[in-house]
């Protein structure tokens, strides 16, 4: 019961986010307009710009958020995240790799930002077989370092494209969701949806590795074909997010949090309710970024980062993993 409660109060939460946001800009269209007829400008602005828009905050979001608990429960780290461990830095590097190249298109972009966030995951990945007897915080260090380092590449890459390589930086490190058309909402929905198939495909393998790879093993999961495919959908998700909206920091980390208080920690509840949570944070960011100081848009990364760096310090003060 509580759990339909949760979905269904976070479905409509969505709902009436979108509804706002739909109507939120210096166009200034109103409901009463909308149900009196709207002219062909403005059913543009609202269907070729602003629903696009939606969709792509509810998508990444939900993305961002499933890739976090993912990793959270694969590195056994309550705070790793696809931009503290730097999958999201590595997502960036490999997109811009591409526009630096001279190549275009969405499925170049989404390829580069793809390869770019499998490299970090599988540098992570490979540190952490060899350091299971140190602390998992050796991990997110290594994170970090890897996450910096791709991010300097990007502003260097950017740097050289022209005057407007600084204003791509910020985009690409900063995070946004303004999209024209449909074009790129299509590309991140499949790849979205196989990412969290394949995330709660995993669900009984995850509820396991709780317990302990050794825990794990003896329970007849095998564990080269769950790491892989855990790593893998967690790269896929935050990534693909990446490749379409940029950096969007602090997502896999506050909302897996939330929901684990709410819920309870086992995945087949904790996975689609990240995934409606995450939408909802997005959406919700981005509105009070087009909102806060019109006509600027405030990049996402500095608001979800103003709630989750204090975040980050509470889950750090009070968790016994990451003791060194």
């Amino acid at each position: 019961m509580r759990l339909r409660m949760l979905i269904a109060g976070l479905v409509l939460l969505a709902l009436a986010l979108a509804a706002v946001a739909l109507l939120v800009g210096p166009a200034g269209i109103g409901w009463a307009q909308v149900v009196d007829g709207i002219d062909s400008s403005e059913a543009r602005i609202l269907w070729q710009l602003r629903l696009p828009r939606i969709l792509m905050a509810l998508l990444a979001g939900a993305g961002l958020a499933v890739s976090g608990a993912l990793m959270q429960t694969f590195f056994r780290n309550p705070l790793a995240e696809p931009y503290i461990t730097g999958v999201s830095a590595g997502g960036a590097l490999g997109a811009v790799v591409i526009a630096a190249l001279g190549l275009s298109g969405v499925i170049l972009t989404g390829l580069g930002a793809l390869l770019g966030g499998l490299a970090i995951t599988a540098a992570l990945y490979l540190f952490a077989l060899r350091s299971r007897t140190r602390s998992t915080l050796a991990v997110l260090l290594l994170g970090l370092a890897l996450g910096t380092f791709c991010g300097a590449v990007v502003w260097y890459l950017l740097l050289r494209l022209g005057p407007g390589g600084t204003d791509q930086a910020i985009t690409w490190l900063l995070g946004r969701v303004t999209t024209v058309g449909y074009t790129e909402v299509w590309f991140l929905l499949p790849a979205t949806l196989i990412g969290l198939a394949l995330a709660l495909y995993y669900t009984p393998d995850l509820d396991v590795l709780l317990l302990g790879e050794e825990k794990a093993a003896s329970l007849g999961v095998n564990l080269l074909a769950a790491r892989r495919g855990i790593l893998g959908a967690a790269a896929l998700l935050a990534t693909v997010s990446v490749a379409f909206c940029g950096v969007i920091a602090f997502v896999g980390l506050i909302v897996p949090h939330i929901v684990r208080t709410l819920t309870g920690a086992l995945h087949a509840r904790l996975l689609p309710l990240c995934a409606l949570g995450g939408g909802v944070l997005v959406l919700a960011v981005d509105l009070v970024s087009r909102t806060v100081d019109p006509p600027r848009e405030i990049p996402l990364t500095i608001i979800t980062s103003l709630l989750g760096a204090p975040f980050f310090i509470a889950v750090l003060l009070r968790s016994r993993e990451v003791a060194v």
